[in-house]
Parts: structure tokens; sequence; C-alpha cells
């Protein structure tokens, strides 16, 4: 999810609106040079952290909520959940945002396992699984005929995506303009698991296509006909 700025006086909306996501807000200033230095930094971190809400704060614009928060220093980075602060950071400190992050990111995932029976429940959670990997396997390729289509006059490729958990490739046909990127959407609205889950692609052997090129057309990319891993990334 991109970063959002904000106006003067809307921070408290988007954060009633967010509800129980985690909500990174970046205070900044247009002068401030670590500010500047950080800012591609929380922008891949927006893009691989999909079910986060990334917010910027201009504080020079911004008096209501530089007040609110009492900010000090730039940049200042605050963590909230249901309008409630869980941490804050302040200065341009990557390696501290990135494990703040995936600290409270990790929090929303569910936990596996609880209200069973001691019961040997195996063939049933196997069973369970695969059911899930169908289901995800049909709704996602219905979703990219429904999101792609085909357009006339354009030209069609077809993207195989390998994904975890799911043993058969995914054909997503879709023009080769779109990018990645696009592709990236996808998943995220289609499939829980990609909604809490930090995610990267990978072309064979195992070479990671950067967010710089997630961005680029499928032709530009030289991703036609190909076969596209999707790697889950640690909390």
């Amino acid at each position: 999810m991109p970063v959002k700025q904000v106006s003067d006086g809307g921070l408290k909306k988007e954060l009633q609106q967010a509800g129980d996501k985690l909500v990174l807000v970046d205070f900044f200033a247009t002068w401030c040079g670590p500010c500047k230095m950080i800012a591609p930094v929380i922008e891949k971190l927006s893009s691989s952290h999909p079910n986060a809400i990334f917010l910027k704060v201009d504080v020079d614009q911004c008096q209501t909520e530089s007040q609110e928060f009492e900010i000090s220093a730039m940049p200042t980075f605050v963590f909230i959940r249901e309008s409630k602060e869980l941490d804050r950071i302040r200065g341009a400190d990557a390696k501290t945002i990135e494990a703040t992050l995936a600290k409270h990111y990790k929090d929303k995932l569910p936990f596996a396992g609880e209200g069973h029976s001691m019961l040997d429940t195996s063939s049933t959670q196997t069973s369970a699984t695969s059911s899930t990997a169908e289901s995800d396997h049909q709704r996602l390729e219905t979703a990219a005929k429904e999101r792609f289509g085909n357009i006339a006059g354009q030209t069609m490729t077809t993207i195989r995506l390998r994904l975890p958990d799911i043993a058969t490739p995914i054909n997503i046909r879709l023009s080769i303009d779109h990018t990645l990127n696009d592709i990236r959407h996808l998943l995220c609205s289609t499939i829980e698991l990609f909604e809490i889950t930090p995610f990267e692609f990978l072309v064979s052997p195992a070479t990671k296509i950067t967010l710089d090129e997630e961005n680029k057309t499928i032709n530009e990319a030289q991703l036609t006909n190909a076969v596209i891993i999707v790697k889950k990334l640690p909390m």
C-alpha cells in the first residue's frame, strides 16, 4: 500500500478508518535531510507490508498533529493501532524502523492451533490445507480474469505464478502493459495470506525482482511468459 500524505487535521480520520490495522506515521519536514534519506526505505516497506497503513505528516503544514503528538525532532515515526500509540522512533534509523514494524506487524498474525483437541488431527489438517489451497487457486484465477481480461488491441501474455502451499502454478493472463505491482495488488486483495504476510517475487533460478522492476511493465521487465515464484518473507 503506497504511503499517503495527510493534510492538517486529517490524521484523526485516517486512524479511525484504519480500524485494527497497524499504522506507521512518518512525521517529516521538507527541509530535513535525514527525512529525504529515509523516504525510499519507507516506500519499500509500505510495498512489502500490504496489511499496514503508512502515512506522512508534514510538521510545517500539519500543526494540529505536530502539537498533539509532541513532535520535537524529524523524522519521528509513530506506530499506532486502534488510535493507540505502540512505539515511537526518533531519527532515520532504518534497521530499528524495520525491526519495530516487524514486531507489531507480526502481532496481527492469527495463532494456529488454538481451540483444537489433543486428538490426532494431522489428516484433517492436511485435508483442510489442500482444500484451502485449491480454493485459493480457483479464486485467484477467477479474479485475474475479471481484473485483467482480454483487452482488444493489446498484446497479452501468460505469467505462471508459483505460490507457497499451492502445488500447481497459477496462470495469470494479462496485457504486457500491466506490471508485477498489479499482480501484487491482485494477490493482496484475493488471498488472505498475502494481506498479512510480506512477500517478494523471484524468477528462476532464484533472482529477486526489485520493487523498481515491479513497477515496470511486463514488457519492459522482459517477463513475458515468465514463471514467477512468490516467496514469503520472514516477519
